[in-house]
């Protein structure tokens, strides 16, 4: 169904609600500091017209936190025939290099998400929780198509994708404030965690322990 000229328009007030929260936060402000005046303000609405669309700071907190993990969902989709085809190794630099690039791009979500994670505000930190178990899912089921395909023995693939995920979100937190220089030697340091953790799984299905 096309949408609609009413439904445009409230997609797109809705999009600059959320893009003046960003604005607002960019100097690293926490989403705890914000007001919904403060944000109507900075979006040029009235206050009554952004109530229309959150009632409440948590109404909005959640609108942004969904949009902010939307983005490092989109940005870090994988193709499962990509992890099939050219192999583990190369499998390893793509992924880190598509959430390298999406920190570039979004650094200012990412010190978000880290931010509500840890923070106490419990809605928060649930959705983000589901939202990252969403990418473990999905990478574990990369996982699982790739070894089935190369006729190997079953990995723990959800811990693998766990561990992944912890990873890069550890690496991603040590790259903000940094140079580009340290973010691409932080990017080789977890390619190699993630060979490491990989090349253990493999001895772990074929039964070796410590």
């Amino acid at each position: 169904m096309a949408e609609t000229t009413r439904q445009r328009q409230k997609r797109q007030t809705r999009e600059r609600i959320l893009e003046a929260a960003r604005t607002l936060m960019a100097g690293g402000r926490g989403l705890d500091s914000l007001g919904l005046r403060e944000v109507a303000r900075e979006s040029g609405l009235a206050a009554t017209s952004l109530y229309n669309h959150f009632p409440d700071m948590d109404a909005l907190g959640l609108a942004l936190i969904d949009s902010c993990c939307f983005r490092l969902r989109s940005a870090m989709e994988y193709e499962r025939r990509s992890m099939i085809e050219i192999g583990p190794a190369r499998a390893v630099k793509e992924l880190v290099g598509r959430f390298v690039r999406y920190l570039n791009d979004y650094e200012n979500d990412f010190r978000l998400l880290v931010q509500q994670r840890l923070g106490s505000h419990d809605r928060y930190r649930m959705r983000i929780q589901r939202e990252l178990q969403l990418l473990v899912d999905e990478l574990a089921e990369d996982v699982r198509q790739a070894v089935a395909s190369q006729g190997r023995e079953p990995v723990p693939a959800e811990q693998e994708a766990e561990a992944a995920i912890a990873i890069m979100f550890g690496a991603g937190i040590s790259m903000l404030d940094n140079t580009v220089t340290a973010r691409r030697v932080l990017a080789d340091h977890a390619c190699l965690q993630l060979e490491m953790m990989a090349l253990g799984g493999r001895m772990m299905a074929q039964g070796v322990r410590l």
